[in-house]
């Protein structure tokens, strides 16, 4: 199966995001904390300037199994959507999620405070059954969800964008 297209900043290595981020590079032993050396994906992360803020961050698989988890919340295939290998329009589809579903997975761009505050009932609505499925049955990376949704809180609370890396 074939992921969203992937521009050239699926190259850029976690001790590079750092840099983007304005971290200095006697900082960078925090960097195992933060981001998972073998893994290559993207960041997730408030554009508030301090790189102490929490982030969500996903390998790419696991960004789009994520994705394919919301879309499956809402009632739709997120593979027969345009954009993911199939040819169904996004025009079809009712979601508040739509800013994080209706993207490329590639890193980069931002969602804004009105987009953060337009998904974040319904992804703690989401986040909250998966919560409570029973034992054994995983439906989705609650983990990196919760993450994103307390990116989600901050960017509201501050006024500032979800940054992408």
């Amino acid at each position: 199966m074939e992921i969203c297209n992937r521009g050239p900043s699926w190259l850029i290595g976690p001790a590079d995001r750092w840099k983007m981020r304005g971290v200095p590079d006697d900082h960078s032993p925090t960097l195992g904390s933060r981001l998972r050396e073998a893994d290559m994906g993207l960041v997730l992360f408030p554009g508030n300037g301090d790189v102490t803020s929490p982030d969500a961050q996903w390998s790419y698989t696991t960004f789009h199994a994520f994705r394919t988890s919301l879309a499956g919340a809402e009632g739709f295939d997120l593979d027969a959507m345009i954009g993911f290998g199939g040819d169904r329009s996004w025009d079809d589809v009712e979601t508040s999620l739509r800013p994080l579903l209706n993207r490329p997975d590639d890193g980069g761009g931002t969602l804004t405070v009105a987009e953060c505050t337009q998904m974040l009932p319904r992804l703690v609505e989401i986040v909250s059954y998966w919560r409570a499925a029973p034992a054994g049955l995983h439906l989705a990376p609650v983990e990196e969800a919760q993450a994103l949704i307390e990116v989600l809180r901050i960017c509201i609370s501050q006024d500032v964008p979800v940054m992408f890396l």
